[in-house]
């Protein structure tokens, strides 16, 4: 079954003839500006959730004076609407854990810490080479363990 586009009032917003007076001309904030030519106060919809948007446009009989951008796909940009980036950046953010957990799993199953020590064909290192130095912790104090091969007399 294929899914019905569904369209909402703000997609159907149409403006025949936009106002003159520059968006800079006029005070007020990001949001909301007063037009002195029109006497009323003119609404930045790209500055608006879409939420907030529909709210304007059903709270009163008359259509407010809205400033707005659309996209290529036809629909009104509002403060909510993601880019594209932000939406690759949301999509790898749900999926870091997952990828964490794949990237150790591909490259630290190779790592044997705690056993013999392994040359790089995952064979036991031959008699005579030189032993990993190990850490020694005893009484608070650490100290280093020398290999068999490397220990002096005293």
């Amino acid at each position: 079954m294929v899914p019905l586009p569904t369209l909402d009032a703000l997609d159907l917003v149409t403006i025949p003839t936009p106002c003159t007076v520059p968006w800079d001309h006029m005070g007020g904030d990001s949001r909301t500006r007063f037009c002195d030519q029109c006497r009323q106060n003119v609404h930045d919809v790209s500055e608006l959730t879409r939420a907030e948007a529909l709210d304007l446009l059903s709270a009163s009989d008359r259509s407010p004076c809205l400033r707005l951008y659309r996209r290529p796909d036809g629909r009104v940009l509002t403060a909510d609407c993601s880019t594209r980036r932000e939406r690759v950046w949301e999509w790898l953010d749900r999926r870091s854990q997952w990828a964490a957990a794949l990237f150790a799993l591909l490259f630290f199953t190779g790592c044997d810490m705690l056993g013999a020590p392994k040359c790089a064909t995952g064979e036991a290192a031959p008699p005579g080479a030189p032993q990993p130095v190990a850490p020694v912790v005893t009484d608070g104090a650490v100290s280093i363990a020398l290999g068999a091969a490397e220990t002096t007399e005293r």
